[in-house]
């Protein structure tokens, strides 16, 4: 079989506003896995864009050197014809890079239908095979489901007495603490950014971003965020006090 592995670099994840700035595929012979072709496209997006500070940290890809590069519509056709009526494969595409692929070459009059192929998505596998919910957590760190164990899952009692046993093993296996709290609300998370594991945003258009990256450049937004105007918890607020520059 045939597959073509491909993934996209945007200037952000709204795929209506948003555009695609880079383009990687590899075509693949799965039955010795030897690389047919591979296509790697640096795009130039049209118009007045900005990139996202979320999506420059993750692929530091800048409009300066995205300047002498070709537009979508310039290779539009090579895209559409590298993938081919192939199976593909992503990592997350069922839920972005497809629809986002989709969705910027039908402004250009091309298409992709990807629903008469096989689209495999890894993200999707890995997460339902070490699914995030209780009851397969529960197998997971217990051997045996919980209706195994005599417990009902979604009824509360039972859920937090597995909820315990999946703590306990937890803390055996690989003992940890609790994790930091940065408010009440969830506005507020340690996330990856720029490599390190630091404070985030966990909404809005700093979604992903450092508080400490943007007290740096937009003080006006934290203000806004500690303002009568915003509906965070006061928790949260306080803390982002304290990067507040007055």
């Amino acid at each position: 079989m045939i597959l073509v592995i491909f993934d996209l670099e945007t200037t952000g994840l709204d795929r209506i506003k948003d555009q695609i700035i880079q383009f990687s595929g590899l075509k693949i012979d799965t039955s010795n896995h030897s690389i047919l072709d591979s296509k790697n496209l640096y795009i130039q997006p049209v118009g007045d864009y900005s990139i996202s500070i979320g999506a420059y940290t993750k692929h530091r890809i800048t409009p300066e050197f995205l300047k002498d590069k070709p537009y979508l519509k310039d290779v539009a056709q090579e895209i559409v014809d590298f993938i081919g009526d192939n199976n593909v494969v992503t990592y997350n595409g069922n839920g972005f890079d497809i629809p986002f692929l989709k969705t910027e070459l039908n402004k250009y009059g091309y298409d992709i239908n990807f629903m008469n192929r096989k689209c495999f998505d890894a993200f999707l596998e890995e997460k339902a095979r070490n699914g995030i919910n209780l009851e397969n957590t529960y197998l997971r760190y217990k051997g045996k489901t919980m209706t195994e164990a005599g417990l009902t899952a979604h009824d509360a009692m039972s859920d937090i007495k597995a909820t315990y046993a999946v703590f306990v093993a937890q803390q055996k296996h690989k003992a940890y603490d609790a994790q930091k709290m940065y408010g009440e609300d969830n506005v507020i998370m340690d996330a990856d950014f720029d490599g390190q594991i630091k404070p985030c945003f966990n909404i809005g258009k700093y979604r992903n971003v450092s508080i400490e990256y943007v007290a740096k450049y937009d003080q006006k937004y934290l203000q806004w965020c500690v303002s009568d105007k915003s509906n965070f918890m006061n928790s949260t607020k306080e803390y982002i006090k304290s990067y507040i520059t007055y």
